[in-house]
C-alpha cells in the first residue's frame, strides 16, 4: 500500500508541475550611448610659470627648466567600426618667443582607468602646428586628477641665441585636442 501511495504521490507531483509550468516572456532593452571625447588637465588648469635666473657668472648660458606637475586625463567612447582617437598639442598664442625651445614629453599611462588608453609618441618640440602626442585611443577612461592619465613634462631651454628675444609679455598658450 505504501508503494502505491508513493507512486500515486510522485505521479500527481509530476502532473502538478506540468499544469503550473510557465511560458517564457522577454523585454527588449535599448540603449542610447553617444560617441564622445573629453579631455582635461589636472590637478588644475592653472598656469605653469618658468622663472629663468640670471647666470652667476659672465659667459654662462641661461639654465634649462622643467615642470612635470600636470596630468592629461580623458574619457572616450567609440562606435562599432568607428575610428580611434588621437590627442594633439600645439601653441595657439600669437606670441612666439624666437630661440626658445619648449619640449613636451608625454609619459606612458599611469593609474587605475580602463579601456583602450592609447600610446604616447614620446617627446615633441611644441610649435604652432598641431602634433600628435597620443595615438589609438578607444573606449576608455583614465580616471581623474594627478597621478592618473599621462604625465606632461615640459622642458624649456634657449636653443638659438642668435634669434632669442624676450617679448614684452612672454607667455604662450598650449592647446590639447582629442579627435578622431
Amino acid at each position: 500500500m505504501k508503494c502505491k501511495t508513493l507512486i500515486i504521490t510522485l505521479f500527481l507531483s509530476f502532473m502538478v508541475d506540468l499544469v503550473y509550468s510557465q511560458t517564457e516572456s522577454f523585454n527588449n532593452v535599448y540603449f542610447t550611448i553617444p560617441e564622445f571625447a573629453l579631455i582635461d588637465i589636472e590637478p588644475n588648469a592653472s598656469d605653469i610659470i618658468f622663472s629663468f635666473d640670471a647666470p652667476t657668472e659672465a659667459g654662462e648660458q641661461l639654465e634649462s627648466l622643467s615642470d612635470n606637475t600636470k596630468w592629461l586625463n580623458y574619457t572616450s567612447t567609440v562606435t562599432i567600426g568607428g575610428l580611434l582617437k588621437n590627442i594633439t598639442a600645439q601653441i595657439t598664442s600669437s606670441t612666439i618667443i624666437p630661440g626658445l625651445k619648449i619640449e613636451l614629453l608625454v609619459s606612458n599611462y599611469s593609474g587605475s582607468g580602463q579601456g583602450v588608453l592609447g600610446t604616447p609618441v614620446g617627446a615633441i618640440n611644441l610649435s604652432t602646428t598641431a602634433q600628435t602626442i597620443i595615438t589609438g585611443i578607444g573606449g576608455c577612461f583614465t580616471n581623474t586628477g594627478a597621478n592618473s592619465g599621462h604625465n606632461l613634462e615640459y622642458n624649456v631651454s634657449i636653443n638659438d641665441y642668435l634669434v632669442f628675444e624676450v617679448p614684452a609679455t612672454p607667455s604662450i598658450d598650449i592647446v590639447f585636442t582629442i579627435s578622431n
